[in-house]
């Protein structure tokens, strides 16, 4: 009979052992993604004019990141035209200026990722297959879910039967520079210049009192429940990716995107989107559930 007991408290023994094993694993694995943000990011946020000396979890977007105007403006004029794919569409077409820039609908499966703060990704696609947004912006030209070129020497014909499209190009990227890398450059360039800068959130990183009470408390139950495990630095998320693969989505103009999820199937319902996510059970604390929605309304 003692026996039985002691094989049956070793058993127990043994689980909780296997418990607290899996849990420190996890911390482990998630230490080692966010390694990249504490690591990198401080070369990347002088780049874009951010001056922190350390790394910060939390930063406001900064209000200009260097651009070229003249690339920016045939990067706009790229954007809108329906010209470079065969099948009639445009940037716009799923990225509209409003709305933060997505339409909020999905499209062969996927559904729209804001266009806007896009610059300041790691990770982009849901599988974060792509890890630079040079890359992101050539695959949304190729993909025959997207603009469906082909490739980017098709979008130049494409677009080559406007002659003034190519006068344009070589007149600012020089004579028979006409060439999908310069195609590529210019979006690039356009991208730099859609930022949501100035908010309540960036104003209150940058030391104002820019947060009412209600969104601050919202703020302490954004610390509280570690949802800055995952989304963090300006665009809070996207340089993360999640145990299963999946990339962390920015949190910025969550109230203007009105889709939420990986697969978009949770339309217009942020608390429902929040509800599914780790530590979210607020039981009887409503006023704090309340709060967090606020606070995420206006980021």
């Amino acid at each position: 009979m003692e026996r039985k007991y002691v094989l049956i408290y070793s058993s127990y023994a043994v689980a909780a052992v296997a418990v607290g094993m899996c849990f420190l694993v996890n911390r482990w694995r998630t230490a080692q993604r966010c390694a990249y943000v504490k690591e990198d990011l401080t070369a990347e946020y002088a780049e874009w004019g951010i001056g922190v000396s350390v790394v910060k979890d939390f930063v406001a977007l900064p209000a200009y990141v260097p651009y070229n105007p003249i690339s920016s403006r045939l990067g706009l004029e790229m954007f809108r035209s329906e010209n470079m794919g065969k099948n009639g569409r445009s940037c716009v077409s799923c990225h509209p200026h409003s709305g933060g820039g997505a339409d909020g609908r999905r499209h062969s499966g996927v559904f729209t990722r804001p266009a806007v703060n896009a610059v300041f990704g790691k990770y982009y696609l849901r599988d974060g297959s792509i890890s630079n947004f040079p890359d992101l912006v050539k695959c949304m030209i190729e993909d025959r879910r997207f603009i469906g070129a082909g490739t980017l020497s098709n979008a130049i014909v494409n677009l080559s039967a406007d002659g003034r499209v190519r006068k344009r190009f070589e007149a600012h990227y020089g004579e028979g520079n006409f060439v999908g890398t310069n195609l590529v450059d210019s979006i690039v360039n356009l991208s730099r210049t859609r930022m949501t800068a100035n908010g309540p959130f960036d104003r209150f990183c940058g030391g104002r009192d820019a947060l009412n009470a209600e969104r601050l408390a919202g703020f302490g139950q954004f610390r509280e429940r570690n949802c800055a495990r995952c989304h963090s630095g300006p665009s809070l998320g996207t340089r993360v990716m999640t145990d299963d693969g999946v990339r962390v989505p920015s949190l910025r103009g969550l109230s203007r995107r009105g889709v939420y999820q990986a697969n978009g199937r949770l339309y217009t319902d942020l608390a429902a989107a929040v509800a599914m996510m780790p530590d979210s059970d607020f039981g009887d604390d409503e006023k704090g559930r309340l709060s967090l929605l606020d606070f995420l309304r206006c980021l």
